[in-house]
């Protein structure tokens, strides 16, 4: 085949670490293989909760990364999302004082963004990510785009840039945008953001979505608007998985492990509480259990989490590793008794798929899902992966708990049968993409 010109814009690209970067970073190595020179057009100097610098090292060298800068809006900086300051330093401001001025003003900031970043806060990263990409596409002959969101605006960079070029483009989102269960609200915002919507499901020549709920949504919004509709699952790469060590912190303890993000239609208040009863019950012995939590616990200015393990008396159950090198987050899923899979709990969270369950279905330890009903239940239960639990009946889950924690006494760590799955390894995931780029 002749060999075409990709470019992808990608505002979450490495050293931004995180599930949110995988995508484009699993594109960008793989698509080299099938026909596709790959260009990356990204964000220079990032600011984000999440750095992975380890994550560069898998990126070919024959893969161009371009980073456009972004604008500084006073009050809208680093510092005010993130206390502690840039990555690696710490605040000379005492933590208790910082505390209280980020309780205080969160309302009014808040507002204040949603009213002026819009669709979301890279929005500052757009208009230096055009003049970019454009020259980019000049000079590397690029044949397609293939922008991948979230955040948003890389569609609206990727929309203006085949204004401009007449390129090829593939919207691709790995989450709804208006329909998303965890956008900003109020009617003046959702109808600016439905407007550009249209726009880029009308302009793209191919829709892409990581899930058949998320295609099916798509549809019945807009419908005929959508010139072709494509669906691409996210997925896990097993070069990740070769010669894993694994890693755990007690060997002797029955251990769970999350890796991720909490917020607050994702977070592990009633797993704890369960986890809490039951040691008071004598259904479990506190010495034995470990749980391991990996990303952010509690976003900086929150406490919930963390004061639902002390309130619940765990503090020497839960241990927090904080943000990992992908490499040693995969190392304590390896030793992990239990991967704990905690999805969102809004009445349309079936629709999504967590971007750690492949990485749980890579690793083939026991999931402990409390997950409503829907995609991710159905890959769970297809797979064999582990038991499915509604995440709002804490009997259920005590239930579950009790017998998983009676098997491993009695046998240990159970490791899972591999399953046939090809449709989510990334390499595979590249190979179906290029074959629509060629067709384009």
């Amino acid at each position: 085949m002749e060999k075409k010109n990709v470019l992808i814009i990608a505002y979450l690209f490495p050293p931004i670490g995180g599930g949110g970067v995988q995508r484009a970073l699993k594109m960008a190595k793989y698509l080299g293989r099938y026909g596709c020179k790959v260009s990356v057009l990204t964000v220079h100097d990032p600011r984000h909760i999440s750095l992975d610098q380890s994550l560069l090292e898998e990126v070919p060298k024959n893969v161009a990364i371009h980073r456009a800068m972004e604008q500084k809006i006073p009050g809208m900086g680093a510092g005010v999302a993130t206390p502690r300051g840039n990555e690696g330093e710490s605040s000379n401001v005492p933590e208790p004082l910082v505390h209280k001025m980020i309780q205080k003003a969160k309302p009014m900031l808040k507002k204040v963004k949603e009213a002026i970043l819009i669709p979301d806060d890279q929005i500052t990263w757009y208009s230096d990510a055009v003049k970019l990409g454009e020259q980019i596409i000049k000079q590397q002959n690029i044949d397609v785009i293939f922008s991948t969101s979230g955040p948003y605006t890389n569609h609206l960079v990727g929309k203006q840039l085949k204004k401009l070029t007449g390129v090829k483009w593939i919207a691709d989102f790995r989450d709804p945008w208006t329909q998303n269960m965890h956008r900003p609200s109020g009617k003046y915002r959702l109808k600016r953001e439905e407007k550009m919507e249209r726009e880029v499901i009308e302009k793209s020549d191919i829709l892409m979505t990581v899930t058949h709920s998320f295609a099916d949504n798509f549809k019945e919004k807009y419908g005929k608007t959508i010139k072709r509709l494509e669906v691409i699952h996210n997925g896990f790469d097993p070069e990740d998985y070769e010669h894993l060590q694994e890693e755990k912190l007690f060997p002797e303890k029955w251990t769970f492990v999350y890796t991720g993000i909490f917020y607050e239609q994702r977070n592990p208040r009633l797993f704890l509480e369960s986890v809490s009863e039951l040691i008071a019950e004598e259904s479990i012995e506190k010495e034995k259990v470990s749980l391991q939590f990996a990303g952010v616990f509690d976003y900086p200015g929150y406490t919930e989490n963390q004061d639902a393990v002390e309130n619940h008396g765990l503090q020497d159950v839960v241990h927090l590793w904080g943000n990992l090198p992908h490499k040693k987050a995969l190392a304590i899923l390896a030793g992990a008794d239990q991967l704990l899979l905690i999805g969102d709990v809004t009445s349309d969270s079936g629709a999504y798929i967590p971007g750690k369950l492949f990485e749980y279905m890579a690793v083939s330890n026991p999931i402990f899902a409390l997950t409503v009903e829907g995609e991710s239940a159905r890959i769970i239960r297809e797979q064999q992966l582990g038991a499915v639990i509604p995440p709002f009946d804490k009997e259920q889950i005590k239930n579950e708990l009790r017998k998983s924690y009676q098997e491993w006494l009695t046998y240990g760590r159970q490791k899972l049968e591999s399953k046939n799955t090809l449709k989510y390894q990334r390499d595979e995931q590249a190979r179906l993409l290029a074959e629509v780029i060629h067709t384009l």
